[in-house]
C-alpha cells in the first residue's frame, strides 16, 4: 500500500469514527418529535426490543425493511431520512445477508381453523421473548403448515428476518447457501455426535484416540457453530426448522447456538413436549368438531372448523351438495370419526371422487383408517404413527388410555376422576401426557362451560384390534373412576 492509499484510508477511517452511529441518529428523532420507545413501536410496528437494541448499537445489520417502517413511524422526509439511512450503510458490518434471504415459501392452499393458533406464535415471538418455541403435535394434525404460515406472517411484517432452513442444506445458487449449508451440518453432526457417542463409551482410550486424529462430527459441529455466531451475531432473527422432528442432541446443539446468539429465536417442531423444561412448547391440536349433528336449519352457525377444512377440499362434489343438509350431516359425522385430524380429512375428501357422503360416513363409522389415507397410498403414516404413540407409553399411562377408551362420551375432569382436587399427580399428569401425545383430544365445553376431552376415535379402533399393543395390567387403580354414560349424561345436561 502507497503513502496516499494509507492516507485516505486513515482519513476513511476517522470520517467513519467521527460520524454519528445509526443509534444515536434514531434516538435523536425519536425525541426530536416527543415519543418513547413504546410509542414509536405502535407507530411503525417495530418491536420495542428492536428499537432497543438498534439504539443502544447492539444490531448493525437492520432489514431495509424495518428500517423503512422506522423512518415511516418518525415521519422523516429528505435530508433528515437520508441522514439515518447514511448512517445506517456506514454501519453495516458483514453478516446475515437479510435482504438476500429469501422468503419462506408461500401457503398455496387455504389454511382453516388455525387463525387463533397464527396469532398466539407470532406473538410468542415478536412480543413474548420466548426464543426456543417447539410447536408440539401428532403426526398429521398440521405442525409444519402451521410453522409456515407463522413464517411468512413474520416475514411480512418486517420485525425480523427469518432465515427459512433447508434441512438438506438446499442448493439453489441463492448467496446464503452456505448459510443453509452450515444450519443442515449443526442438526447433523449433533446427531451424528450423539451416535459417535453411544457406540464408543468415553471410558474407551482407544476411542480418544482416533478422536485426536479424526476429529469428526464434534469438529464438524464447533465449526458450524462458529459460522452460524458470526453470521446472527446479536440481530433479531427467526431461524425456522421445518419438516424434521428434532432430537434431543439437534435440539442440544439449537441451544448452544441460542446462548451465542442473544438476538436468535427458533421455530421448531416436536411430538411430545420437552421433559428439560428448557424453552416454550406450543401444543397444537385436532381441529375442533361438533358434536351435535348439522340441522337444515343454522347450518352456517354450526359448521365446525373441521367440517370447513372437509367442505375446502371437496372439490369433487357437486355445487349443490353443501346445501344439503343430509350432505352437511353426513361429512360432519365423518370428521367425527377422523378426529378432526387435518391430513386424516384431506385423504378422506380424496374419497368423494369413488363414495357420495352417505357411503363416506358408513366407511369411516366402520374402518376410519381406510379413510385416513388417500385413495392409491399403500403407506398409513397416522396409523403407524398412533400405534408407536400408544406402544411408547409407561404401563401406568397407557392403562389410564384403556379406562378412558372405554367410554365414548366426552368427559371432564370431574365425569373421569372420582375427585379432581384429591387426585393423585400420576393420574392428572397421564392425562396431560395423553393430550399432548395427540391420543387425547379436547371435545366441546359442557353447557356450563366446562372443558371436555375425549380419547380419538381413531385411537379407540386401534386399541379394539386383536392385534393391539399388549398393556400389562396395574395392581392399584388409583382415583380415575367413572360415572356411569348415564349419570354423565344427565350430569352434562344438569350443567
Amino acid at each position: 500500500m502507497n503513502a496516499k492509499q494509507h492516507r485516505d484510508e486513515r482519513i476513511a477511517t476517522m470520517d467513519r469514527q467521527a460520524s454519528p452511529t445509526l443509534g444515536a441518529v434514531l434516538k435523536a428523532a425519536r425525541r426530536r418529535i416527543g415519543v418513547t420507545q413504546s410509542q414509536l413501536a405502535d407507530l411503525s410496528t417495530v418491536s420495542v426490543r428492536t428499537i432497543r437494541d438498534l439504539e443502544l448499537d447492539l444490531t448493525h445489520n437492520p432489514r431495509r425493511e424495518t428500517l423503512r417502517l422506522l423512518l415511516d413511524g418518525l415521519r422523516l422526509t429528505g435530508a433528515q431520512r437520508a441522514r439515518v439511512e447514511e448512517a445506517a450503510v456506514g454501519q453495516a458490518t458483514p453478516g446475515l445477508p437479510a435482504d438476500s434471504l429469501a422468503p419462506p415459501p408461500a401457503v398455496l392452499d387455504p389454511t382453516v381453523g388455525r387463525e387463533r393458533d397464527i396469532e398466539a406464535l407470532t406473538c410468542l415471538i415478536e412480543l413474548g421473548g420466548h426464543r426456543l418455541i417447539r410447536v408440539v403435535g401428532m403426526a398429521g394434525v398440521g405442525k409444519s403448515r402451521l410453522i409456515q404460515e407463522v413464517a411468512g406472517a413474520v416475514d411480512a411484517s418486517g420485525q425480523m428476518p427469518v432465515v427459512w432452513a433447508e434441512p438438506d442444506g438446499g442448493a439453489t445458487g441463492r448467496p446464503t447457501d452456505s448459510l443453509h449449508a452450515h444450519i443442515a451440518t449443526l442438526l447433523r453432526g449433533a446427531r451424528d455426535m450423539a451416535r459417535t457417542c453411544r457406540v464408543r463409551p468415553e471410558s474407551d482410550p482407544e476411542s480418544h484416540a482416533e478422536s485426536d486424529a479424526n476429529p469428526g462430527p464434534e469438529a464438524a459441529l464447533d465449526a458450524a457453530l462458529d459460522q452460524l455466531a458470526s453470521a446472527f451475531g446479536a440481530d433479531d432473527i427467526l431461524l425456522v426448522v421445518h419438516g424434521v422432528t428434532m432430537s434431543p442432541a439437534s435440539e442440544a446443539a439449537l441451544r448452544r447456538l441460542l446462548a451465542r446468539c442473544r438476538g436468535l429465536h427458533v421455530l421448531c417442531e416436536a411430538r411430545e413436549g420437552s421433559k428439560g423444561g428448557a424453552g416454550t412448547d406450543y401444543p397444537v391440536f385436532p381441529l375442533s368438531v361438533s358434536d351435535r349433528p348439522v340441522g337444515p336449519s343454522g347450518r352456517e352457525s354450526v359448521v365446525s372448523p373441521a367440517l370447513q377444512l372437509m367442505l375446502s377440499r371437496s372439490g369433487s362434489l357437486e355445487r349443490e351438495a353443501p346445501a344439503d343438509s343430509r350432505t352437511m350431516a353426513a361429512l360432519a359425522g365423518v370428521c367425527q370419526n377422523l378426529d378432526g385430524i387435518p391430513r386424516a380429512i384431506e385423504a378422506a375428501a380424496a374419497w368423494l371422487l369413488l363414495y357420495n357422503p352417505d357411503q363416506l360416513l358408513s366407511v369411516a363409522q366402520r374402518d376410519p383408517f381406510k379413510l385416513a389415507t388417500p385413495p392409491g397410498h399403500d403407506t398409513a403414516a397416522l396409523r403407524a404413527a398412533l400405534e408407536a404413540s400408544v406402544a411408547s407409553l409407561h404401563p401406568r399411562d397407557a392403562d389410564v388410555l384403556r379406562r378412558l377408551a372405554a367410554h365414548a362420551l366426552p368427559f371432564t375432569m370431574t365425569q373421569a376422576l372420582s375427585a379432581p382436587e384429591q387426585a393423585g399427580d400420576s393420574e392428572l399428569s397421564a392425562i396431560h401426557l395423553l393430550c399432548t401425545r395427540g391420543l387425547v383430544r379436547p371435545a366441546d365445553c359442557d353447557a356450563g362451560g366446562t372443558p371436555r376431552f375425549t380419547v380419538l376415535n381413531l385411537v379407540r379402533h386401534l386399541l379394539a384390534e386383536p392385534t393391539a399393543p399388549a398393556i400389562p395390567p396395574l395392581e392399584s387403580r388409583g382415583p380415575l373412576r367413572w360415572h356411569s354414560p348415564a349419570s354423565m349424561e344427565s350430569s352434562s345436561c344438569a350443567a
